[in-house]
């Protein structure tokens, strides 16, 4: 453990105060849960690369690589701790004080700028009230949480000064939109996005179904395979031609969506090469234009339209369980995926989202 921690507190300067910015998103450079880990030598200089062309937040936790990214961004960052914002995280079932020691031990530092509660699970209030405590002591300078829904999030604010929520967000992915995203606006947290580029989907590079290899975080998130696949493809390709007449990577483009939705603060975007780190960089050469935003909007609604339940389907759903009814009952041909999941999580239970909601509706269209 480091001595003469750093007992400056609150936020770090332009932490979540003005225009979007791009951040890095460091789980990719622990070089586990992406396939081919790649040299360490490859990953050390794509962090400097995003050092060198201005990129000052930077996002990891413990998991990422056992720990990896945090000693890889260590090595890195230490030239140039006083000019970054270095943001981790605990996991809710680990004990705060000996998981923060471990990351500064990694990190080669005193202090984090943001120490986020990795997921409200367990009992995340007693974790969240853990960091609280380690913020006064000034081992972070600021408080946050992720991966939360809004009714945590409220909870949160109840029990520590949290400073921010991180969640994912990318032009497909919206539930942030209906309750989150708003509610961080309102009480003026910094919003984080992560997956802004749908864990490399809108990289625009996969044209079919890919296999991942074993090991590959991937090979289980649903929009790589069957119809959610396809629904994406049709929109990447109707994105490629709009981001060549911009002079734009497809990359740029979904990372400028995101970077010109109102209250986010940082988009975190990964990459494990400098080449990657240019091509992200991009998206802030200039912001999106607000009609190009609605135009993509209008795509996507398009492609990700439910169906409307007939008779015969509300019928044969009263003898299914809640949820099932629940979002049978809701298939008006009017309301998204985002807003029936968000319905049902504000009743309390446990939360749904609107991936399950798009499963679901796949299996009635296929007949299951």
């Amino acid at each position: 453990m480091h001595t003469g921690a750093r007992r400056t507190l609150g936020p770090p300067p332009h932490f979540g105060s003005g225009p979007a910015t791009l951040g890095f998103g460091a789980w990719a450079v622990g070089g586990a849960g992406w396939g081919s880990a790649g040299d360490r030598s490859g990953r050390e200089a794509t962090v400097r690369r995003a050092v060198e062309r201005g990129v000052t937040f930077f996002d990891t936790a413990p998991s990422y690589g056992d720990g990896e990214s945090e000693r890889l961004l260590g090595r890195v960052l230490k030239p140039v701790r006083d000019r970054i914002v270095i943001a981790t995280k605990v996991g809710p079932r680990d004990d705060p004080r000996a998981s923060l020691e471990a990351s500064l031990r990694r990190l080669d530092t005193d202090y984090v700028d943001l120490l986020q509660l990795h997921e409200a699970l367990g009992d995340w209030e007693r974790a969240l009230d853990g960091l609280s405590r380690l913020q006064a002591e000034g081992l972070a300078r600021a408080v946050g949480i992720a991966n939360a829904t809004h009714l945590q999030l409220r909870r949160a604010m109840e029990i520590a000064p949290v400073a921010s929520y991180q969640g994912p967000y990318n032009l497909f992915d919206r539930d942030v939109e209906l309750r989150e995203l708003p509610l961080a606006r309102e009480r003026g947290l910094a919003f984080l996005a992560y997956r802004p580029l749908a864990s490399g989907l809108l990289s625009g590079k996969l044209e079919a179904p890919p296999e991942f290899a074993p090991g590959d975080h991937r090979r289980g998130i649903y929009w790589f395979q069957g119809p959610e696949f396809a629904r994406r493809r049709g929109v990447i390709e109707r994105l490629e031609p709009v981001a060549r007449r911009l002079d734009l990577t497809l990359s740029a483009l979904a990372l400028g969506w995101v970077l010109a939705r109102p209250g986010v603060a940082v988009v975190l975007a990964g990459a494990r090469t400098p080449e990657q780190v240019d091509q992200n960089l991009e998206a802030a050469r200039r912001p999106l234009p607000e009609d190009l935003v609605r135009q993509i909007d209008a795509m996507v609604a398009a492609a990700f339209r439910l169906p409307a339940a007939d008779a015969g389907l509300r019928r044969a759903a009263a003898e299914w369980g809640e949820r099932e009814r629940f979002i049978v009952e809701r298939l008006d041909g009017a309301r998204t995926a985002e807003e029936i999941a968000a319905e049902w999580t504000d009743r309390g239970d446990i939360p749904m989202i609107a991936a399950q909601v798009k499963v679901f509706t796949d299996r009635l269209r296929a007949g299951v």
